[in-house]
């Protein structure tokens, strides 16, 4: 069960890295006055799996290693950044000329979410002890 917990930490530097990266490359691309591209969507659907991914880890390990009140939080707002960065995907890509504008702002507000839920939990972004 320890393994679940350790999957967990370990996979969230790999969301951090995506987003990261999703937030500088759709930047760029609004900056320069870019079209929405394949690599674009390929980073936002990657990005939007991998906390998807996360999610379904995070109860796994709820389920094995048992609850506490602080929770509550860490578990709101990381359901709450997977939606937005689904919902910003999903609905950019339904539109008929898809932008980089939707997909910026739902990568970046996931991410306060996603920094949000960790302070939740009254940890730091890049600590990996257990409870």
């Amino acid at each position: 069960m320890n393994g679940l917990f350790h999957a967990h930490s370990g996979l969230r530097f790999l969301i951090l890295l995506l987003g990261v990266i999703n937030v500088g490359v759709l930047g760029l691309a609004l900056a320069q006055k870019k079209p929405f591209e394949k690599l674009h969507r390929i980073l936002g659907a990657s990005y939007a799996g991998l906390i998807h991914t996360q999610v379904l880890i995070g109860f796994g390990v709820l389920m094995t290693r048992g609850y506490y009140p602080a929770l509550i939080g860490h578990i709101v707002m990381m359901v709450l950044a997977a939606v937005v960065a689904q919902a910003a995907m999903t609905i950019n890509r339904k539109r008929p000329v898809p932008g980089v504008q939707l997909p910026l702002i739902g990568v970046a507000v996931s991410l306060v979410c996603i920094f949000g839920g960790v302070m939740a939990i009254s940890r730091g972004l890049f600590t990996m002890t257990p409870v």
